[in-house]
């Protein structure tokens, strides 16, 4: 009988450390399941901003370039001027090469 009494002594104890084994194990998991939380929270947000950012970055790059279509150069005098001298130029020798032609 003692030996009964023994054993199973041996075995209540042996569940209670496997019981408070379990209870430890379970609450750092909780705490871990909460930090997983809070850090997917926060790259969430991150994600948010970043697409934000970039739909500003689109925005403000489509600005910039409808403004520099709409907006072309405007060329100066002196190089209107010197477009038309090249002009004159390209006229003189078409002239030069059709006079050589009929020759």
């Amino acid at each position: 009988m003692e030996t009964l009494n023994s054993s199973t002594q041996k075995l209540l104890k042996a569940t209670e450390r496997l019981l408070q084994d379990f209870e430890t194990e379970r609450a750092g998991r909780k705490g871990d399941r909460e930090k997983a939380e809070e850090r997917i929270v926060e790259l969430e947000a991150q994600v948010e901003k970043l697409s934000a950012d970039l739909e500003n970055a689109l925005s403000d790059s489509k600005k910039a370039s409808d403004s520099h279509i709409s907006n072309p150069l405007t060329q100066s005098h002196d190089t209107v001027a010197l477009k038309a001298e090249n002009i004159d130029a390209l006229v003189e020798e078409i002239d030069a090469c059709l006079n050589l032609l009929k020759i």
